[in-house]
């Protein structure tokens, strides 16, 4: 097995390097740093398993630390809190923004070991939790993803067409319709899977930022740039980067967007150098992008450019038939999210969202789930479903005689196989955690109380042998 690796950062090199030879001493692959700007920098660029973080540092103090790294800890990035200037209130503070534990110092090297212990058991199970997850997930057709309509399986032989090559694609769909979760799933399909999916939003940026954001600055080039800041399209190296909304891009921009698309070099603000990148573009809009050319409003040239391939999302509403797959899938990640065990949806609540013409897409078919799941019981009836009756309806007529029992039933398939796999996680986190629950819980990664709602569905219970 692979050594874990664990980064030390403290400003005092008497504790860095004791704490260094004691994790050294327990197996672990130690690397240390005194000041925040370099802990930041060792996590963005290396693989960091357990950090183990002082509190107040030079350059970055502990807080800000914890701010920039959020996305690692979220990944499952294990963080252990040192400090000698500890109180209640700043460890619950903490442990709010995703710290594993908290210890003051002087601190016992037994206390400090069993917690990095604790944190990448917990880094571990969450690994596996993913990977158990990845593994259902990829051995379903395509369809069962995203449903079975005729409609929607031109868009996945699309996607299948052009995901192994480096082809830049644009993708059309109206809000919520599901652009980004094509894009994502055409990068893990391609050979790039392995290196970073950045999405950017082109419409959520004022112009002013767009530049910096897309292709970085340089230490000292403008007020506030206090360090270099890579732009997506280095963050994006060698992997895929998502333009979101490109038809909001103002003209100023286009024209240095397409250079770097046609040279494969970014120019970061303030630097003299241009930085080379190996990146794939996949862009989505919502918008005629050749009615904006026509208007002046879109560079032509960056529209032949972007359009080499177009994959076009059909709205919900014209795919109803996908609805019920749709609606299995989202129940299932809600019952994960929410640790809720709802089975199925009742005939009359089906009727009614297959009678919406749903013009959030899918991203208001999750919301609408999300909160039917977090209210009902083991079936969503109609009174779950809280639908925005004040919507234009527009020229649309609800297909009210559709034949839904094959995507039904396989949504049904989905669940059961994931409580399988859902059982077995639970049974793990027990045994992880000796049969503590509270602490199998928080392996798990929910409160108490729902980690033995779940222990009561599945029927998990400890065998006690009787001398």
């Amino acid at each position: 097995m692979e050594e874990e690796k664990i980064l030390v950062v403290d400003d005092n090199v008497d504790t860095r390097d004791n704490i260094k030879e004691i994790l050294e001493d327990e197996g672990y692959d130690v690397t240390t740093a005194s000041n925040g700007v370099d802990a930041v920098s060792l996590i963005n660029n290396n693989p960091v398993d357990c950090l183990v973080l002082d509190m107040r540092l030079p350059g970055k103090d502990g807080w800000e630390v914890l701010k920039e790294i959020k996305p690692k800890i979220d990944a499952g990035l294990a963080v252990i809190i040192i400090t000698a200037y500890g109180d209640i209130s700043s460890a619950v503070k903490a442990v709010r923004m995703g710290a594993y534990d908290y210890i003051e110092k002087p601190f016992d090297n037994d206390a400090l070991i069993l917690a990095v212990k604790r944190g990448l058991e917990n880094l571990r199970l969450k690994r596996e939790l993913s990977d158990l997850k990845r593994l259902i997930y990829s051995k379903k057709d395509l369809e069962e993803f995203f449903g079975c309509s005729k409609a929607i399986k031109k868009v996945l032989d699309q996607i299948n067409m052009v995901a192994s090559t480096d082809i830049s694609i644009l993708i059309y769909g109206e809000t919520g319709s599901g652009k980004e979760v094509i894009a994502n799933f055409i990068h893990n399909r391609s050979l790039r899977k392995n290196n970073p999916f950045v999405a950017i939003d082109c419409g959520a940026l004022p112009d002013s930022l767009i530049e910096s954001e897309l292709f970085g600055f340089e230490k000292g080039s403008f007020t506030g740039a206090y360090e270099r800041k890579p732009g997506k399209f280095e963050l994006a190296n060698g992997g895929t980067l998502f333009l979101d909304e490109v038809g909001n891009l103002p003209l100023s921009q286009q024209q240095k967007l397409l250079r770097v698309l046609d040279t494969k070099k970014v120019l970061p603000i303030g630097s003299k150098k241009e930085k080379r990148v190996n990146t794939r573009v996949i862009a989505a809009t919502n918008k005629d992008l050749s009615e904006l050319v026509e208007k002046g409003e879109f560079r032509s040239d960056l529209y032949y450019r972007l359009s080499e391939f177009v994959i076009e999302i059909p709205p919900l509403r014209k795919r109803q038939e996908d609805i019920p797959i749709i609606v299995g899938n989202l129940i299932r990640e809600a019952n994960l999210e929410l640790g809720k065990s709802v089975r199925s949806v009742s005939e009359e609540a089906m009727n009614k969202l297959m009678n919406y013409n749903w013009p959030g897409n899918v991203r208001e078919l999750r919301n609408v789930i999300r909160r039917a799941v977090l209210v009902a019981d083991e079936v969503i009836e109609p009174e779950n479903i809280v639908l925005n009756v004040s919507t234009d309806e527009r020229e649309w007529e609800p297909k009210r005689h559709i034949n839904v029992s094959v995507c039904v039933n396989d949504g049904d398939k989905y669940i059961s196989v994931l409580d399988e796999v859902d059982k077995e996680l639970v049974k793990r986190a027990l045994e992880e955690a000796g049969w503590n629950i509270s602490r199998a819980a928080k392996l798990y990664g929910i409160d108490r109380t729902n980690f033995y709602r779940k222990m009561k569905k599945y029927g998990v219970t400890r065998k006690v042998s009787l001398s």
